[in-house]
């Protein structure tokens, strides 16, 4: 099989790889479309994985092609996604079920081989099926989908609070793309450019401030907007970000923080005193729920489905493994507009 591999930072290779078997209660999966990740972009030129060499990769979607020992034969054929954390199934998070909080997981892509490859062998536990309603493209983006379902769900956003999402990329817009599905409509952007901002615009966001041509203030002036908001989302993980969001956000309002972080956060102490004269509660938010109580990814398959979450606009480029280059080139350094890039892979 075909596989972009990383040898080490700064060198992704693509390469002929052994087509792996599945282990018991595993299956192999045909894998058709496979999203690029902000935090990709990290892991291939400044952080690197956890060890190399290493297949990154964690939002995929695919054909279930082979079944190993102790798993039905009537998975195969199935379309599926998969949820990219293996636990330990032994830690205290374990064993109450809050996964992502595993104190020993693995991880496809990072910790693990991922989903930039032609196959992938994984658990049968971390497979959640779809129906052919569903593209393999619009189904690679559950995983993104359901980081900004259980964001929100983090916030306890209650109808007809405020909401100010700081950043347009694919997790911020994906937040606003839920909370207008759940009825919200007090929802306000600020994002860097005219092109986020006209692209908001077309998925139906009126209340947009573009940075690059007024504050938040100014803005939220313009749009009427005279009181702080009742919950701010930082989206970026940059110290400006994080700073509005505590700025204007209301007394006793709350901040959650799903950002990754481009650098240091480091708090100016007039805005760090906001946080306790204001009272404000902050939030952190990583991963999604993937457990028998409360299963985002099965949440976002259905609304995906029945066309309540409409996530193709969202994905501006598709490539080949052979394009690899160029795709990375296109979000490393910022040459043309994108928000979510895709390999697909030939039938």
């Amino acid at each position: 099989m075909k596989a972009l591999v990383l040898k080490e930072i700064g060198k992704l290779v693509l390469e002929k790889k052994e087509k792996p078997k599945p282990k018991d209660n595993e299956v192999l999966i045909k894998v058709i479309a496979s999203g690029i990740c902000n935090s990709d972009i990290d892991r291939v030129f400044k952080t690197g994985t956890y060890h190399f060499p290493t297949i990154p990769g964690h939002e995929f979607s695919g054909i279930i092609v082979e079944t190993g020992k102790n798993v039905d034969t009537r998975y195969l054929n199935k379309r599926v996604v998969i949820f990219p954390l293996q636990p330990c199934m032994e830690c205290v998070y374990c064993r109450n079920e809050e996964y992502a909080r595993c104190e020993n997981y693995n991880y496809f892509g990072s910790r693990c081989d991922g989903g930039f490859a032609e196959y992938i062998a994984v658990p049968i536990w971390n497979v959640v099926c779809f129906s052919e309603n569903l593209s393999f493209e619009e189904a690679a983006m559950c995983e993104p989908a359901s980081v900004a379902l259980h964001g929100i769900q983090r916030a306890n956003i209650k109808k007809g609070e405020s909401v100010l999402i700081q950043g347009s990329g694919t997790i911020g817009l994906l937040t606003g793309l839920w909370l207008k599905n759940l009825g919200l409509r007090n929802l306000i952007f600020a994002v860097r450019n005219t092109y986020k901002k006209n692209l908001l615009m077309k998925l139906g966001f009126t209340s947009v401030i573009n940075l690059e041509m007024e504050t938040e203030l100014e803005g939220l002036k313009r749009l009427g907007i005279n009181e702080d908001v009742d919950v701010a989302f930082d989206c970026v993980g940059s110290v400006q970000a994080v700073s509005s969001c505590i700025q204007f956000v209301k007394k006793g309002g709350r901040i959650l923080l799903f950002g990754n972080p481009i650098e240091d956060i480091i708090l100016p102490r007039n805005i760090y005193w906001k946080i306790l004269r204001n009272e404000l509660s902050i939030i952190g938010s990583w991963n999604s729920s993937y457990n028998s109580i409360e299963n985002n990814w099965k949440t976002t398959i259905e609304a995906m489905e029945e066309r309540k979450l409409q996530v193709t606009p969202l994905i501006t480029h598709r490539f080949s493994l052979e394009e690899s280059e160029s795709a990375f080139h296109i979000l490393k350094d910022k040459v043309e507009p994108a928000i979510k890039i895709m390999f697909i892979m030939k039938g």
